[in-house]
């Protein structure tokens, strides 16, 4: 990991995540790799006792809120300690999915993709840094959980958030835990 990256896993925050695929390749494109990016969490979850605010899964990234307290527990869980479950389970779970969906159509979608998956040597999914931003006020909580459920509207997936299943938005706004469940109840701190 870089010298200059500082990971500050502090009691009470919650934490903004930037994932970004390797090269940005779109391995999210294909829903079969988003359900085992949902698995990871849930899997994640179970594993560390953390706790999930948000998240939104995009074709070449991922943003996840993530409250790393275990319930009763008097010091978080690490960030690093987070991003190297969910990263690995999805890495190892994810290829198998795209191999696949190759061995069905030869074909990942795209020439980079397809350059992936012919290319020689190892195939990493994920770039090896993510963003991490602490939270510490509800209002950027709010923030940043409008940024996350405006994200694939942004980038022209959809017209409304609510047309994006790969969100935490239609659990909070219809309470539908159908593809993603969250672990928060709008209450601020989070204890």
């Amino acid at each position: 990991m870089p010298s200059k990256l500082r990971r500050y896993d502090e009691y009470g925050h919650v934490h903004f995540l930037t994932i970004s695929c390797y090269r940005r390749l779109q391995f999210f494109r294909h829903d079969p790799v988003k359900r085992v990016f949902v698995e990871g969490m849930g899997r994640t979850r179970a594993k560390l006792g953390i706790r999930w605010v948000g998240c939104v899964v995009m074709p070449e990234h991922v943003h996840l809120l993530l409250f790393p307290m275990p319930i009763g527990a008097d010091e978080p869980v690490g960030v690093s300690a987070v991003l190297h479950e969910l990263k690995q389970y999805v890495g190892r779970h994810g290829k198998e999915a795209l191999r696949s969906i190759w061995r069905e159509v030869q074909s990942l979608g795209s020439p980079p993709m397809d350059g992936w998956a012919l290319g020689p040597g190892a195939k990493p999914l994920w770039k090896t840094r993510a963003y991490d931003f602490n939270v510490t006020t509800e209002k950027t909580l709010h923030a940043k959980l409008d940024y996350i459920h405006k994200n694939p509207i942004s980038r022209g997936l959809v017209e409304q958030a609510d047309q994006w299943v790969w969100s935490s938005y239609r659990y909070y706004e219809y309470d539908d835990d159908s593809v993603i469940v969250m672990d928060w109840d709008g209450s601020w701190p989070i204890v």
